[in-house]
């Protein structure tokens, strides 16, 4: 464990409650593309079954596909704190080493642009959270005053845990996996598409200048967060 301090399915879904203060709010960012299924079925439901419930949920397509289109507007009718963009695909590089770490970086943006929590948790379409995932992660920057809170996160792979797990101190590339944390809007990064000319995936290379900038990290050492690999 670690701190730093500052330098300079659908229809099963029940609806939370909505807070009255951003205060404590955590806005839910979930870019998707095509995954409609794992979209609604393991990544959202593991967003309403969090312990938490004060929490508002952005989830922003990639120049998605119909049918995730037409099961997020009956989402969003049901649950008024679910809200849903579908922006146009986005020109990705042809070079894959260039492509890859850009991945729904400019939806996260959108994500941000649009939240209104003080606390930001950024989850994948395929990925799930533990349902502890914001009681634990909100529960150590309170007790530990930091700006961006991180934990560990287990490996799946068809189902099955790899015994893999990201995770540890201090916040350098590949400590942990984007998903397993949690940080405050306030502190006013966005996601940068040139991250790739630094040899760094946009989520690594958010938390690696907020780290270099001096912002408050603490890392908790509790699983909160399940990692499904969709690559060999």
């Amino acid at each position: 464990m670690g701190t730093r301090t500052r330098r300079g399915s659908a229809a099963r879904f029940v609806t939370s409650p909505r807070p009255n203060t951003s205060s404590q709010l955590i806005s839910v960012i979930i870019p998707t593309y095509n995954r409609p299924r794992l979209l609604m079925d393991r990544a959202l439901a593991s967003m309403f079954n969090q312990t938490i419930k004060e929490q508002e949920v952005l989830v922003i397509g990639d120049g998605t596909d119909q049918q995730t289109v037409s099961e997020m507007e009956a989402l969003c009718a049901e649950n008024k704190f679910v809200k849903f963009w579908n922006l146009p695909r986005y020109p990705y590089p042809e070079d894959h080493t260039e492509r890859w770490g850009l991945y729904g970086l400019r939806a996260l943006n959108w994500g941000l642009d649009h939240a209104k929590g003080e606390w930001i948790a950024v989850l994948g379409d395929d990925d799930e959270w533990l349902p502890e995932h914001h009681e634990i992660l909100l529960e150590a920057a309170e007790r530990t005053g930091a700006d961006h809170v991180y934990g560990v996160s287990d490996t799946y792979k068809d189902g099955q845990f790899t015994g893999q797990r990201y995770g540890h101190w201090p916040p350098e590339d590949g400590a942990f996996c984007n998903g397993a944390n949690l940080y405050r809007r306030s502190l006013g990064y966005r996601y940068d598409l040139g991250c790739w000319t630094r040899g760094r995936t946009g989520d690594a290379d958010l938390w690696i200048r907020m780290y270099e900038d001096g912002v408050k990290f603490h890392f908790e050492n509790q699983v909160v967060h399940r990692y499904h690999r969709n690559w060999p």
